[in-house]
């Protein structure tokens, strides 16, 4: 018999999920929301059912991935005060750690050894985080894309609230998760909408935490002005026109965070993950200085194979006659630094 993988445990338990359906009738009629349930608004609907996960579970292989990897890098954190400088290190999934001298900020920040309503169920960190929450000093901001176990971790969520008081932003519909959980500094957003040094933006994707709130909460990716810079991280996405609408509406970025793991099989993933030749074209359309890559070698979610998306990022780069100065793919735990020229 096929072996389950821990994608579709996951599936499962999100449709076995606890939260409940909220009432929207607070929020505006949108392009993008018809007063119940949020949506893509340029066409693709994303959301797959348990039948589709049957399919691709029970007719593809997965490609090999180890069972531990040791993180080899060492992040470089940035002091309170300190001047000239953005660092950006990469904690792991669709984690990262964001400082200058003002600001230290998260996204969607993920310390659990599952992605998982469940905690001995579910997809399975291959390594640890790459800086370990005790070093790290302050937390001012927690950035959170959708509702998505792997995205949003609400003991993560629950410790860094304990620790720092941060305030956590996130899209329409999904503050009262938090709120439920004792978190009470929390602002929403709605696409184009801003909160201080944040703009939440829209993005191709989908949100759920169980069978009963399919939608019904919005997702969006965030552009984020520091020290001079403006950053742009995608949270989980498929490719689509969104990207080129963010440049034509605010310009080029310096940065961008952008996913390139969990991506096959492709007519289950497409329009929901990119892969590395869709991450690039985002690169492009975005008019970004500099790309990072983030959501890949952390939790196997998907087939491809554990060594797939770097290696085909380094392929995807050369057809677009570009280099790994124009995209990069940290370590777990390696800091890239932005200078203020």
């Amino acid at each position: 018999m096929k072996k389950i993988g821990p994608f579709f445990i996951a599936m499962i338990l999100i449709q076995m999920g606890c939260s409940s359906m909220r009432n929207h009738d607070h929020y505006s009629v949108s392009d993008h929301f018809d007063g119940t349930h949020f949506f893509n608004p340029w066409g693709n609907n994303v959301s797959k059912s348990l039948w589709d996960v049957l399919k691709w579970r029970f007719s593809t292989t997965p490609g090999p991935w180890p069972t531990q990897v040791l993180n080899s890098a060492k992040p470089q954190l940035l002091p309170k005060g300190a001047k000239g400088s953005v660092h950006i290190t990469y904690v792991g999934h669709a984690t990262a750690l964001i400082q200058d001298g003002v600001f230290s900020i998260l996204t969607d920040p993920q310390w659990s050894d599952r992605a998982s309503p469940i905690q001995f169920l579910g997809p399975k960190r291959i390594r640890q985080p790459g800086v370990e929450l005790s070093k790290i000093d302050r937390v001012d901001l927690v950035l959170i894309s959708h509702n998505h176990y792997d995205h949003m971790d609400l003991p993560t969520l629950r410790e860094l609230d304990q620790l720092f008081h941060p305030l956590f932003v996130v899209p329409l519909g999904n503050a009262h998760i938090l709120q439920s959980e004792g978190i009470t500094n929390v602002k929403e957003l709605d696409w184009w909408s801003t909160e201080g040094i944040v703009q939440l933006v829209p993005v191709q994707h989908w949100s759920t935490r169980s069978i009963m709130d399919r939608n019904q909460a919005l997702w969006g990716g965030y552009v984020i002005t520091i020290s001079g810079k403006r950053i742009f991280f995608a949270g989980d996405t498929g490719y689509g026109p969104h990207f080129k609408m963010i440049h034509q509406r605010l310009g080029s970025v310096d940065l961008s965070l952008l996913p390139i793991g969990a991506y096959e099989p492709r007519w289950f993933m497409r329009d929901q993950h990119m892969n590395p030749e869709d991450a690039v074209k985002a690169h492009l359309d975005l008019g970004s200085q500099k790309s990072f890559a983030i959501h890949f070698e952390t939790f196997r979610l998907t087939d491809e194979s554990f060594s797939d998306p770097r290696e085909f990022l380094k392929k995807a780069l050369i057809n677009a006659h570009l280099s790994e100065k124009d995209f990069f793919a940290p370590e777990v735990g390696e800091t890239l630094i932005l200078n203020n020229e």
